[in-house]
Order: structure tokens, then sequence, then C-alpha cells
């Protein structure tokens, strides 16, 4: 069941209770994930192959802490840009996804028309990027926001909307 853009997926109380689980723990077992369920490890395993060949689940993730990597300076950072050509958008969100401490990377709709997620090792590191950005895009972006992080509370969690 190949959805469409904007279409929205058909799901019941079983496929909520596996989404639960997943997204609570995506390393648990089938095994497990039936149990906790208590589905079937086949039924189990057809939904979860379903919801992915649908883009319901659109990859299975690791959280991770980028504190503990090295990078304690986590900002989101929003451009608004001048109007720009759709090549030169191309290019401006190919380098933002190609920056290798660039770990968000969204277009948006409103007063700002991209977020990115930063990881940095200090407000200097941050800012080196950040002017590189600016200079290499002087052309694209208008106005810069920065939003640094200070604590996390929710990440991800939709199943609760099914």
């Amino acid at each position: 069941m190949e959805l469409t853009k904007g279409e929205k997926a058909k799901l019941d109380s079983k496929d909520k209770k596996i989404l639960e689980q997943l997204q609570r723990n995506a390393r648990q077992t089938i095994a497990e994930i039936a149990k906790k369920t208590g589905l079937p490890r086949d039924v189990v395993v057809y939904r979860i192959k379903k919801m992915e060949e649908s883009k319901v689940i659109r990859a299975h993730h690791t959280l991770l802490n980028p504190q503990k990597l090295g990078y304690p300076l986590y900002v989101y950072v929003l451009f608004s840009c001048y109007n720009v050509k759709p090549e030169d958008e191309t290019k401006f969100i190919n380098y933002l996804k190609g920056h290798r401490q660039i770990i968000y990377v969204a277009k948006n709709s409103g007063k700002y028309d991209f977020t990115i997620g930063v990881c940095a090792k200090d407000y200097m590191d941050f800012d080196d990027i950040l002017r590189e950005i600016r200079q290499k895009f002087a052309d694209v972006i208008k106005d810069i926001e920065t939003l640094p992080t200070v604590q996390e509370y929710k990440y991800d969690w939709m199943a609760d909307l099914i």
C-alpha cells in the first residue's frame, strides 16, 4: 500500500501498539514486541514490513547524546532567505545536508525558510560554521536566528497521534 504525498495511512490499534514499542526501543526483538503487544510474531513482522513499505516508518535510528560525543552545544538555526532561484536553493540544501556538524535540515513555511540543527564543540566552533554558511550563501540568506538548546523534553513521539 504505497501512499501518495499527503495521503493518510490506515492504521489500527495493533499498528499503534507496535509503533509504541518501536519508539520505546527500536532494538528490541520481534519476539519482545510480540510479547508486549500480545500479537503473534508473524503479525508483528508483517505489519512492520507494511508500515516500512508505506513510509509510515521512515527509519529505525538511535538517538545519540551530542554532549557525550564531544559536542556539548546543540543549536537550532533559522534562516530567512531572499526570493531564491530553485537551483540556488538546491545548492544551499545540499551544502547543509553535506555538512558534518549539521544534523538536521528542514524547509519551513512562514517567517523562516529553513531550520538546521548544528552540533558544535563550543561557541567558537559554532561561530565558524555559521560564518562559513553566511559567506558561502550571502546572496541567499537574508536573516539568521539562533536558538541554543538547553534541554530536550520530547523527541519524535508520534504514536499517540494514531
